[in-house]
């Protein structure tokens, strides 16, 4: 019996004090009490617009009006022009337009983004169709099936929120891909240009065009030079009279709508009594009668394109919330990206029901956008308003459009997303292995496809950060090593020892590596706990009431309910302003240039939340990160320097960092011209 207590005893014991044991528990006990709060708090954020719609200010309905017409024009040009890069009836491209914009007014968490066919989501497309149609699908399926995919794996990581997946692809690699992307798309189009049937690949398109010089038709090629030429000059009119002249600025906002009526009016005039094969150039011949009614999707055709839907995923959800991310920034608000991918998830599900190919997020019209001055996301129901009244009455209209026109509108749209070299020089300067990622992501997508080239430059980054953690650096030291010149090792507080930080500073210790695979979550989370411990000046909050509040009071409401749980009282800054943030470096032996880029978005959402005056401070920086940031053109002063511009300070110590104050300091912000890397 002895041995028996003995033994439960033993047992108990090792049930108590077992680490693994405790620290579920530690993570159960705070999860049970919360879970009704939590479920309760997580489907209210599935439906935000039941968050912000209470508190619509209707004076903004004429901003949002103008947004969403001037989207609902644009998206029309746009959406022929992307259906034609995925080889599939141009028509669809309508069909897919207006269902994205309806389904974002309830489930989109920014005012601007507009979602809907792109050009890369479309050459995805191309891909899939070209190989799939040989077996004997449609090409108008394919699409559609592939946008069932996408949808079924952006709904699933939405909602159990693994968004941080995504970070895994760094920001070199995406300049190169997209840029390769966008040089392979403009490529694509030169044919039709031209009026030339040309393959695929940018080596086969080459050759096509070249050996078929003798071919060219005049006249396609007059419609296509003079269609870019006229985009080309409405944009630059835009660029130099726009801000002077609103209309101005309208017109070349619309500049591919202008450029279509005007060639579509042309085509009409030129060929309306000819046959289909006396038409002096090809027309898309739209045949459009409203919506198509739903169809199921081929569950053979669905087995096929599983593994194909990954790449297009990535592209969508990395390019859609880049955007998303990009116009928040600039207009003072944030977006939650795991619920922009069930908005991704579930719109582009129903949306494939209807014929539908890929959609998501893009850059020219959401910029567009945000120029109308739109005020909330209630100027999307204006532009699926819009679309569906298109394909309802304005359809036949668009049956002239000459396919060099469509063309023309796709050069000058991708032309944008081609990266300068500029750019490319910076990450030489700043990162060699970025350097090699981002040339990876170009030089293999221009010559095999969108798929590999993606996963051979992502391969090679992660590739390359496991071996720097299996090669980690270190130092030994010896007697005759310290004999001579005196090595004392650094001081590594730990923040609850000793350490008195003062009300007007905020301390933050980085524990690892800033990388690309942490850096966004580590500088969401800095922003988070400041704003949890500290609030603005009043001079820079807004009255929920006023026309000029932003709309999106979800952030704020959170924020709050944070507190309550956690019992905080923020310092006010009418009483403690918070003055300055310490950089504590001593661990991180290496950054790259995702871990630089998301340090400079630091920099500009707390100096907005806090104030421009709010000052940055660096300590214990060792040579390598401190050359990074050399690199990177990162503007420095040592402690006791004047520091002028947008230059951050260096201190000596912790203690100096935290408590030393410099009245002369002052800072002009952050420009946002170095968010271009």
């Amino acid at each position: 019996m002895k041995f028996i207590s003995k033994l439960r005893s033993n047992i108990a014991e090792s049930y108590r004090s077992d680490p693994n044991i405790n620290r579920a528990k530690s993570w159960v006990d705070p999860v049970c009490r919360r879970l009704p709060s939590a479920t309760a708090e997580y489907i209210a954020e599935k439906l935000p617009a039941a968050q912000w719609l209470p508190h619509y200010n209707y004076k903004w309905i004429l901003n949002d009006f103008i947004g969403g017409i001037t989207i609902g024009v644009m998206l029309i040009p746009q959406g022929l022009a992307y259906a034609k890069i995925a080889n599939i009836p141009v028509e669809h491209g309508l069909y897919s337009s207006w269902l994205p914009s309806a389904f974002y007014f309830f489930l989109g968490t920014s005012k601007e983004v507009s979602s809907g066919p792109t050009s890369i989501l479309g050459l995805f497309t191309a891909e899939a169709v070209a190989d799939l149609s040989k077996q004997g699908y449609d090409p108008a399926n394919i699409a559609s099936a592939m946008a069932f995919l996408v949808g079924v794996y952006a709904l699933a990581i939405g909602l159990l929120k693994l968004g941080f997946l995504l970070d895994f692809v760094s920001g070199p690699v995406l300049t190169g891909w997209i840029s390769a992307v966008a040089f392979v798309i403009g490529l694509g189009q030169v044919g039709s240009l031209v009026g030339i049937d040309a393959g695929s690949g940018t080596v086969t398109i080459f050759r096509d065009i070249l050996c078929h010089l003798n071919k060219i038709k005049p006249l396609t090629l007059c419609i296509g030079l003079t269609g870019i030429a006229m985009l080309y000059a409405l944009e630059w009119v835009g660029k130099i009279w726009g801000k002077k002249n609103k209309w101005l600025k309208f017109l070349s906002t619309s500049r591919a709508v202008v450029v279509l009526v005007i060639y579509t009016i042309i085509s009409y005039l030129v060929n309306k009594d000819r046959t289909v094969k006396q038409y002096k150039w090809k027309v898309t011949q739209v045949d459009t009668h409203g919506l198509l009614t739903p169809r199921s999707h081929d569950g053979g055709l669905i087995q096929k394109i599983a593994a194909r839907a990954v790449a297009p995923l990535i592209a969508m959800s990395v390019e859609h919330l880049g955007v998303g991310k990009a116009f928040g920034l600039r207009n003072n608000y944030s977006i939650d990206k795991s619920q922009e991918l069930v908005f991704l998830g579930a719109s582009n599900i129903v949306n494939s029901f209807f014929g539908a190919q890929t959609c998501g997020g893009a850059m020219s019209r959401t910029a567009v956008n945000s120029e109308c001055g739109v005020k909330s996301p209630v100027n999307f129901l204006f532009t699926a308003g819009f679309i569906i009244l298109t394909l309802y009455e304005l359809a036949p209209a668009l049956y002239w459009i000459p396919k060099a026109t469509l063309s023309a509108i796709i050069i000058m749209a991708v032309a944008h997303l081609v990266s300068p070299p500029r750019l490319f020089y910076r990450y030489w300067r700043m990162s060699f292995i970025d350097f090699i990622a981002s040339m990876l992501g170009f030089w293999v997508t221009l010559f095999t496809t969108t798929e590999i080239g993606l996963a051979v430059s992502v391969g090679f980054s992660l590739v390359y950060t496991l071996i720097r953690l299996a090669f980690p650096k270190w130092i030994g030291l010896s007697h005759k090593d310290t004999e001579t010149v005196h090595w004392s090792p650094p001081k590594h507080h730990r923040v609850s020892d000793g350490i008195d930080v003062p009300a007007e500073a905020y301390l933050v210790r980085f524990t690892e590596d800033l990388l690309f695979p942490n850096a966004e979550r580590v500088k969401n989370a800095i922003v988070e706990s400041v704003k949890i411990q500290f609030e603005p000046a009043s001079s820079a909050s807004r009255d929920i009431l006023s026309t000029t509040r932003t709309w999106n009071v979800a952030s704020t409401k959170r924020i709050e309910k944070i507190r309550r749980r956690k019992n905080i009282v923020p310092l006010r800054g009418d009483i403690v302003p918070l003055h300055h943030v310490v950089l504590d470096f001593a661990m991180v032996g290496f950054i790259d240039v995702t871990g630089l880029l998301s340090l400079i978005e630091l920099k500009m959402e707390l100096r907005r939340y806090i104030g421009a005056d709010l000052q940055f401070r660096f300590i214990n920086m060792v040579d390598a990160v401190h050359e990074r940031f050399t690199r990177s053109e990162w503007e420095f002063a040592h402690q006791g320097e004047q520091r002028t511009g947008e230059a951050d300070t260096i201190y000596n110590s912790l203690e100096s960092a935290l408590f030393h104050h410099d009245g002369d300091e002052k800072s002009d912000g952050v420009s946002e011209k170095a968010l271009d890397v």
